[in-house]
């Protein structure tokens, strides 16, 4: 919804999409496309933000090397963070990722994994006791519910014999 609301006259001047890939670049730019939002996912920084577009799709990578310029372009943005669990405090595409979105009017921070092994903060996300907080949590079954959102996981069952260790070091095992 806030997505399509980017087409909307009175909507947000700009869009700013952060991915992990060059190919999910090109999944949000084809995914937008389908809500009326034109992003561009051939956008570097040494090029000016398309007149005609609502926006551009771009990499933390890209993020780390065009922080000032893109800066610039999300004062005033909505930005969209895929994946934000790539980014990290203390580290190069999370200080570059806070210096470059500071600014931003309003920022959506999407993850299927918020933490990060080596345990360091998520820029933008709010923590208590260590622990990321979220303003709005949208997981797996209510997306099922919701059809045509994700593909439904499917184990099938098969004879045989596995095993397992668990976090506390014990074995498990199951037929």
């Amino acid at each position: 919804a806030a997505i399509s609301r980017m087409a909307a006259p009175d909507g947000p001047r700009r869009l700013v999409v952060v991915a992990p890939t060059a190919h999910l670049k090109r999944q949000w730019a084809a995914a937008a496309t389908r809500f009326g939002v034109h992003l561009d996912d051939q956008w570097s920084a040494g090029e000016p933000l398309p007149p005609d577009m609502h926006g551009i799709v771009t990499t933390y990578q890209q993020v780390a090397v065009s922080a000032p310029q893109l800066a610039v372009a999300a004062r005033g943005a909505m930005v969209v963070f895929d994946e934000i669990h790539h980014a990290g405090d203390e580290r190069t595409w999370g200080e570059t990722v806070r210096s470059a979105f500071g600014a931003a009017a309003c920022r959506l921070s999407l993850s299927g994994t918020p933490f990060r092994s080596d345990t360091r903060s998520i820029p933008f996300l709010r923590y208590e006791l260590d622990e990321a907080r979220p303003d709005f949590e949208y997981g797996y079954g209510e997306a099922l519910r919701d059809g045509r959102v994700v593909r439904p996981v499917y184990f099938p069952r098969t004879n045989g014999q596995m095993e397992w260790s668990a976090p506390d070091g014990s074995t498990w095992s199951a037929s």
